[in-house]
């Protein structure tokens, strides 16, 4: 294990504890309303302070963690299983079905997530679903361009061309000898999805098309407070610092998992001194 891996694991799995806990216990009701104590600074009641509403801003933080790492989770295992899924089809079967799955992952690709949120805002309504679906319409054509290229070479590998010889189908090959062959990368890919996707799940909160009040949501604290930059700063710094934290560690744990699953970066082991010449 390298430094970047478990740098970034540890963070990773911090937020992820996080916000298990705060499912179950947080010092604060999030919700609870307080006028009159609000604008508190950190104390140790509310280490934190309180924001415009007398809400304890790390009650907040711990509620809000649930926003961005489940949406992520979620829009990358859309990604994963349906742009995976096409570009293994289309690198084993090739011609013009190939050209037609990558051509179509394109297009999706030009639209971004925000656009397909509003599009979906003004169909179905915003909601944490909507954000779900939004982003994994936007990790397909990445992932389907990324399998596509990993399997190529193994659809085109030796112990493949056996199988198809001993009466293996398409399905069976992908399963049993592509997918084991380019799990690391889709891994290492996946990852780094989640990063962007912490982001996105920001994006669409602050303006409105993610997680609805009155849970709690990081973007959705980060737009409120942009008006009380001056009477409470903190309140913009500690969601914004969240954002910054989880996104650097979901890097890291990415940027850890290519250098630890990357097979050119092994180091052959030192020769014997007896048998080395």
């Amino acid at each position: 294990m390298n430094a970047r891996l478990a740098a970034g694991a540890a963070i990773v799995g911090g937020v992820c504890a996080l916000a298990l806990l705060a499912l179950l216990w947080t010092p604060h009701d999030p919700l609870a309303l307080n006028v009159a104590g609000r604008f508190a600074p950190p104390s140790p009641a509310h280490w934190l302070g309180t924001d415009q509403l007398g809400r304890d801003v790390l009650s907040l933080i711990m509620r809000g963690a649930a926003g961005p790492v489940g949406v992520s989770l979620a829009a990358v295992c859309i990604g994963l299983a349906v742009g995976g899924t096409l570009g293994v089809l289309a690198a084993g079967r090739g011609g013009i079905g190939a050209h037609a799955a990558l051509r179509a992952s394109d297009f999706l690709f030009a639209f971004p997530a925000l656009l397909v949120a509003i599009l979906l805002r003004e169909t179905l309504g915003p909601g944490v679903l909507n954000a779900m679906v939004a982003i994994g319409i936007f990790n397909v054509p990445v992932f389907t361009r990324v399998a596509y290229g990993a399997s190529l070479p193994v659809w085109r590998s030796g112990y493949v061309a056996a199988a198809r010889v001993a009466g293996r189908g398409g399905a069976w090959i992908g399963v049993m000898h592509v997918l084991p062959n380019i799990a690391n990368t889709l891994i290492v890919q996946a990852t780094i999805q989640l990063s962007l996707g912490v982001l996105a799940e920001a994006s669409l909160s602050y303006i409105g098309l993610g997680v609805q009040p009155p849970q709690p949501s990081w973007g959705r604290m980060l737009y409120e407070a942009q008006t009380l930059l001056a009477i409470a700063p903190l309140l913009a710094i500690a969601p914004g610092l969240a954002i910054v934290v989880t996104v650097l560690g979901f890097n890291l744990l990415g940027e850890g998992l290519r250098q630890a699953l990357d097979p050119r970066r092994a180091t052959p082991p030192e020769p014997d001194a007896e048998t080395a010449p």
